[in-house]
């Protein structure tokens, strides 16, 4: 179609003729998770993207750590190609903050009849998880990672109407008491701690109980946001065991921890006597401290350049291995590149319906204004990382939406990204810096 003789501005014709409330895609793809911008913060994951893969991350995962004794579990990327080492970009990441979705929504039991247990199984073993990540800005410790841990318990919630983690747990806890008083919380969160018989980080934050503990969520929240960076780095495990006393306390026996970005632990930036002593504390702590080397299993972000940065000091603190070996199978999880168009066009159905205007028109699923053809093509020109597909849609349709194009054809496909700079139309070329800084659960 010709465009308009006087053409509309691309935001105007989004919201006019395609009835979108706004670009329905990523424009970086790189997943900010706690973030507002649903196109960015991975609450837009499609469980049927990668399914094979999501079931295959419970079995091992979730199952592993509740009746197979795992610590350690690894979810990997490896590129599309051999020699590829830029293997991001596959959706680690969301998959991540989606399992732990999974688990909190009602502490494990889905997941666990989802596998095939029964109801009596499934009820044996309740678990909850966490989610945290290392960054190249702050969070470059094991104990700045394990504080953002306890922070995602007691700020994060998909919506407003939502409860946090946090909230759930004391909810469990009123519900195995009988009572909302808060001296009979603190007791039982302090019976865990008394209860333990090997070896701890110490005494458990009093004042983090006393919080958690709190009718008012916020009291948490607050108390956390005091708490200075060097101390979230110092103490940031003893923190995480006062979390997860306080989780016992409300009937979880297993907890998972996702932690995403490893590779930012492993960085070459990282001085390599820092990346030692930091992988060394993921045995001190989670192996051999309780409470953690009770209820903790930790699943961990891999991808070729991190597993060779931090491979021998993997080894030399005798953690479980990683490599995707057969012997390594029950540990680990490979995110392929999306396999054909039918993954490519439900990634970006979702995108779409997301972004629809209320009392639109248009129908769930509908791609338009994409043929069929033109997300074809799109999918063709893509290196097959979810990433990049979602970062060509982005740029196509902003294109289009310029010049007030009705349907997006094959052709505009082609003629579109042929004019994107490298920057712009491949992730493996600089352009994309990813976001820096802590994680803000509290505006998930």
């Amino acid at each position: 179609m010709s465009p308009s003789p006087t053409p509309l501005a691309g935001p105007v014709w989004l919201k006019k003729r395609w009835h979108l409330r706004n670009n329905p895609f990523p424009s970086t793809g790189i997943a900010r998770l706690g973030g507002t911008d649903l196109r960015e913060n991975g609450l837009l994951y499609e469980p049927d993207v990668n399914a094979a893969q999501l079931r295959e991350a419970i079995d091992k995962f979730v199952l592993g750590a509740a009746f197979s004794g795992l610590k350690f579990g690894y979810l990997w990327s490896t590129g599309t190609a051999p020699g590829d080492s830029d293997a991001r970009g596959f959706g680690k990441s969301v998959l991540m903050q989606h399992l732990t979705g999974i688990l909190n929504k009602d502490f494990g039991k889905d997941a666990f009849l989802s596998a095939g247990l029964d109801e009596e199984d499934a009820a044996e073993l309740p678990m909850c998880g966490l989610l945290t990540s290392f960054d190249t800005a702050q969070i470059r410790s094991l104990g700045a990672a394990l504080f953002t841990a306890v922070e995602y318990a007691t700020d994060f919630r998909v919506s407003d109407d939502d409860l946090t983690l946090a909230q759930l747990l004391r909810r469990q806890l009123i519900d195995r008491t009988g009572s909302d008083d808060p001296s009979t919380l603190l007791k039982l969160v302090a019976d865990e701690y008394r209860a333990l018989r090997g070896r701890t980080l110490g005494p458990p934050d009093d004042k983090l109980i006393v919080a958690l503990c709190d009718e008012d969520p916020q009291v948490a929240v607050d108390y956390l946001d005091k708490v200075k960076p060097a101390s979230r780095t110092r103490n940031g495990s003893v923190y995480l065991a006062t979390f997860l006393l306080f989780a016992a306390a409300a009937g979880m026996k297993r907890v998972l921890l996702c932690c995403d970005q490893l590779e930012d632990l492993a960085s070459t930036t990282t001085a390599r006597a820092k990346r030692d002593l930091e992988t060394e504390r993921f045995r001190d702590v989670i192996v051999e401290t309780l409470p953690m080397a009770d209820m903790l299993s930790v699943v961990v972000t891999m991808h070729p350049r991190a597993a060779l940065t931090i491979g021998t000091a993997w080894e030399l603190a005798d953690l479980p291995p990683f490599e995707t070996t057969e012997a390594n199978q029950h540990r680990t999880v490979i995110l392929p590149g999306l396999r054909d168009v039918s993954e490519a066009t439900k990634l970006l159905t979702r995108y779409l319906d997301a972004a629809v205007k209320t009392g639109s028109p248009r129908l769930q699923g509908d791609l338009y204004p994409f043929t069929k053809a033109a997300v074809a093509a799109l999918f063709g020109r893509s290196n097959r990382k979810p990433r990049d597909v979602l970062r060509k849609a982005h740029s196509v349709m902003d294109a289009a939406a310029g010049e007030n194009l009705d349907v997006i054809e094959v052709a505009d496909v082609s003629r579109f990204l042929d004019a994107l700079t490298p920057s712009t139309g491949d992730e493996a070329t600089p352009g994309f810096p990813a976001p820096s800084g802590t994680l803000d659960w509290s505006r998930g």
